[in-house]
């Protein structure tokens, strides 16, 4: 794993507690609208987030952003 990919779990892992903590107090309410708010404007947005940063990993893993000479290069 290269420091990229390092330092984009760490960040994942940080939203993944974010995520985890919104979840445990909207568990917590008996409020339907803040809950109903909260979906929309924060959780939907971390879900997403966080589904893309395992795109983002998976494709820099792939070497998807590799530069095409540097494969040339490298023989990869």
């Amino acid at each position: 794993m290269n420091g990229l990919t390092q330092y984009l779990n760490e960040m994942k892992a940080e939203l993944q507690e974010i995520y985890d903590n919104l979840d445990y107090e909207l568990r917590n309410t008996d409020n339907q609208d803040l809950i109903d708010e909260s979906y929309f404007n924060v959780t939907s947005k971390l879900e997403s987030a966080l589904n893309e940063m395992d795109v983002l990993i998976n494709d820099i893993d792939n070497g998807v952003y590799n530069d095409p000479l540097d494969n040339i290069v490298t023989g990869k």
